[in-house]
């Protein structure tokens, strides 16, 4: 009975894991164009999978993405590389949890959330860059 219940549960899990890596690599290109984004200062290669009322933080208003997420872009440090860590289903999308590695500092963790549409519905880019918070309040 303990080697079914084990059995269950590991196939549960393996299960699990490959519908995850399933999903990141249905999600590659999008992935690919934030990592490239952040690695490049470039946010025209993030602007096409962006959704018009992404959230970015609770303090900045709906639709300043062209506004803010530049800002934010320059001020992040560039990313050597990504891995996904987590991936779970949120409505008819997926919020991704990635770990992304630099060359000087410790490895940092980015979250986004992908609409139905493949458009990033909520972008997690603010931990790192409170200045720009602060200063797009102050003008």
């Amino acid at each position: 009975m303990k080697t079914l219940i084990t059995l269950i549960f590991a196939s549960v899990a393996l299960l699990t894991a490959t519908v995850g890596q399933a999903q990141e690599n249905e999600y590659r290109k999008e992935l690919d164009a934030v990592f490239n984004s952040f690695k490049n200062k470039n946010y025209s290669l993030l602007k096409p999978i962006v959704d018009d009322q992404v959230k970015i933080n609770p303090n900045i208003p709906v639709g300043m993405n062209d506004m803010v997420i530049p800002q934010v872009i320059a001020q992040l440090p560039s990313p050597q590389s990504y891995k996904v860590i987590k991936t779970e289903k949120v409505g008819g999308g997926y919020k991704f949890t990635v770990e992304y590695s630099y060359k000087e500092r410790n490895a940092r963790l980015q979250y986004f959330t992908f609409n139905e549409k493949r458009k990033i519905v909520d972008l997690d880019v603010l931990g790192d860059a409170t200045t720009v918070e602060a200063s797009i309040g102050t003008n």
